[in-house]
């Protein structure tokens, strides 16, 4: 298989179309921290970025950028309830089955199973896209996600961008 230039290509698109050179995150380290415990003990929460929130939520700005907002959904939340405003992904196959992008029914077949040790009771959405402020979602988001992460338990956390 040929390999695929994917960020020179997205670079060129972007630039043919008059924007600046966008100045990507490069990182020669990735912090580790290995799993102490069994999945079958572990608490494992969800973070998705497909833009998922519920009908009693403010909807994601799918045309927004730099949009630091998450929602926090309750996984007990009916998938009826459940809303996707993001433009940045073909959506045809979640908008069917919302486990695609938001996986808690397979989650919970995992915790049922005893797979995982325990679900965490919410789960954390963003409505990614046209996120340029790199710096404020570290340093304002992330800190709020982790605090709810800690309070939940969670031991692992499964992340899925859409």
């Amino acid at each position: 298989m040929k390999h695929i230039r994917y960020i020179a290509c997205l670079d060129q698109m972007y630039q043919s179309q008059g924007f600046p050179p966008y100045n990507w995150s490069e990182y020669d380290c990735s912090p580790w921290t290995p799993l102490e415990k069994s999945l079958s003990e572990a608490c494992i929460a969800l973070i998705s970025s497909a833009g998922i929130f519920r009908d009693d939520q403010t909807p994601f700005d799918p045309w927004a950028v730099n949009d630091l907002s998450f929602r926090e959904i309750p996984v007990d939340t009916p998938f009826e309830r459940l809303r996707l405003n993001h433009n940045y992904f073909d959506h045809r196959d979640a908008v069917k089955d919302l486990n695609c992008v938001f996986p808690i029914h397979r989650l919970k077949e995992l915790e049922r199973s005893g797979v995982i040790g325990r679900l965490a009771s919410k789960a954390m959405t963003l409505g990614m896209g046209r996120l340029y402020k790199r710096t404020a979602l570290m340093q304002e988001t992330v800190p709020k996600i982790v605090q709810i992460l800690k309070e939940e338990g969670a031991d692992a956390v499964l992340l899925l961008a859409a």
